[in-house]
């Protein structure tokens, strides 16, 4: 965290000048708007000069280096991001105006939406692309990249708004877009909440499916047919060992490390939400709170979402790396 932070610190230091100077302004419009008299000019000036202030000694910018270096790595490592400017609010997520807050809302939504259509994406496309490997040179094992290239090529939007149009609006199987039912409260009717979220999470799921399922069954089809060519195979091969053993026992036991890693950075990946996924059905998560931090140009929003994401990654890259030493011995020889 350190070394990111020294290496992109004129870039940090230049983003948190902006952010102090954006939310003075927008202080001054705000308190012009609503003072309706009772401020005048001078008062409204003096008024955003001392949030200007407190704002630069919360962030440490009328500091020494290293006082504002010690000041700003203890922001990042307590989460500690900050509010957002006066006037920018975000009601789908809470009422309050504290970063670490809304982050800690929108997440959760991200989790449940995207993170279990990945665990679904990985199951049925490690079994698909085992399968055609299995069955190497027939028709199915050739489907298999013409299916990932079609899908891969497909809009996630698109397909959003196909099922939208077929499933929501014309056979009214499922609602169009949202997390639950208006009115519905988790702590006075949980079954209620969960079928409904089960329900309005039904659409987005199913396109998230359909567009990245071919690709991660390609890709396991690849790492997995790498290992058919090995020496161990071939021998067992003219051992007349079952292919079924051959094929779940030899070669996806030793091309799992690098199917692990896939995964791992897939649902690290799927922490980030879809932008257009969950724009399209209005899905309140990391994505659109990205999109609506851009759209009022809020900073230190995109910039503590950016920073959570980036901790996400480095801690899924460390898990791997403890994965691949438990599914390979030849790795965790070589680390002790």
């Amino acid at each position: 965290m350190i070394i990111l932070y020294v290496f992109t610190y004129p870039v940090i230091q230049k983003l948190y000048a902006d952010y102090v100077k954006y939310s003075a302004s927008q202080l001054k419009t705000e308190l012009i708007r609503h003072a309706r008299g009772s401020l005048n000019l001078t008062q409204v000036n003096l008024e955003v000069e001392s949030y200007e202030k407190s704002l630069e000694a919360a962030y440490g910018l009328n500091q020494p280096l290293i006082v504002r270096f010690a000041l700003q790595m203890k922001a990042l490592i307590t989460f500690h991001f900050g509010v957002t400017p006066p006037g920018v609010s975000y009601p789908g997520y809470t009422s309050s105006n504290n970063i670490a807050q809304i982050i800690a809302v929108a997440l959760p939504r991200t989790i449940i939406l995207f993170t279990t259509g990945t665990i679904i994406i990985i199951a049925v496309g490690t079994l698909l692309g085992v399968l055609a490997a299995r069955y190497q040179g027939s028709a199915y094992d050739k489907a298999i990249p013409v299916i990932a290239v079609v899908h891969q090529s497909l809009p996630t939007w698109w397909i959003g708004f196909l099922l939208i149009a077929g499933l929501a609006y014309g056979l009214r199987w499922f609602p169009p877009g949202g997390i639950v039912s208006a009115g519905l409260n988790f702590s006075r009717e949980p079954l209620q909440y969960v079928a409904s979220l089960l329900d309005h999470m039904t659409l987005p799921l199913l396109a998230f499916f359909i567009v990245n399922v071919g690709g991660f069954a390609y890709v396991v089809r690849s790492l997995t047919l790498a290992t058919t060519k090995e020496d161990f195979v071939l021998t067992a091969k003219a051992r007349g060992l079952p292919e079924r053993r051959i094929v779940f026992g030899h070669i996806l036991k030793t091309a799992s490390p690098s199917i692990a890693t896939q995964a791992m950075l897939w649902l690290a990946s799927s922490f980030a939400g879809g932008l257009t996924t969950e724009i399209v059905f209005v899905w309140p998560g990391i994505g659109l709170l990205t999109y609506y931090a851009v759209l009022e140009s809020d900073e230190a929003t995109v910039m503590a979402i950016t920073y959570v994401l980036t901790l996400v990654l480095v801690i899924a890259l460390f898990l791997n790396e403890i994965i691949k030493g438990i599914l390979d011995p030849r790795i965790r020889a070589s680390q002790g």
